[in-house]
């Protein structure tokens, strides 16, 4: 059994929502981060968004199955195969958003079915959406100091609520700004992101079957 792997272990053993578990976590990032061996999605614009869910689905999925049927299994790969496997599939959705796969279903009769029928309606949007809207009343402060280079109007304040849902895409965003997609999206994924993924760990938000932006 390798360090990350043992890691793994040690940490899914911890509750969730402990200190342990958050720790273990974070270990566990930092760990794959330094590998170098997650996929990067060079040359997909937005690859970044892929990134961030990924790192959600690791953080939902890791310990206990949240948004899937089983949780990660070790005896089928290492957790970094288990990732860029998931990552690929998300590199592939926002690399071909305008691609419609239409799929054409009868019933027993031969008359035609509308797929959409058997998708069951997404439930109001759970707490976690209000606790990180107080979240960002009580860190206000701290979150209007980070800001992009020579725009305090351009801060991670700004940024997370802009991206929280409904959100508002980065070109609207670019557009609004006057600044590239490149930069706002990378100082978000740089900045911002983590300080809200550590907020999301650190309340055990990740029992929710509930994926941020």
């Amino acid at each position: 059994m390798d360090e990350l792997t043992a890691l793994v272990k040690e940490t899914c053993q911890h509750p969730r929502g402990s200190i342990e578990r958050q720790k273990g976590l974070h270990e566990i990032i930092w760990r794959i981060q330094r590998t170098g061996k997650l996929l990067r999605g060079v040359g997909v614009p937005d690859a970044e968004e892929a990134i961030q869910k990924t790192w959600l689905y690791f953080c939902l999925n890791l310990c206990e199955a949240t948004t899937t049927e089983e949780p990660y299994d070790s005896s089928q790969g290492s957790v970094i195969t288990w990732l860029n496997a998931y990552l690929r599939y998300r590199l592939k959705d926002i690399s071909i958003p305008d691609q419609k796969i239409i799929y054409h279903l009868s019933d027993e009769n031969g008359e035609e079915i509308d797929p959409t029928d058997f998708i069951p309606s997404r439930p109001e949007p759970p707490l976690i959406l209000e606790e990180i809207q107080e979240w960002l009343k009580q860190e206000a402060k701290n979150l209007r100091r980070i800001y992009v280079s020579n725009r305090p109007d351009i801060n991670c304040l700004v940024l997370i609520e802009r991206r929280l849902p409904p959100e508002t895409s980065w070109k609207e965003l670019s557009q609004e700004f006057g600044v590239s997609i490149a930069t706002l999206s990378g100082f978000y994924q740089r900045h911002c992101f983590p300080r809200l993924l550590d907020f999301g760990i650190s309340q055990g938000y990740f029992d929710h079957e509930y994926e941020l932006p």
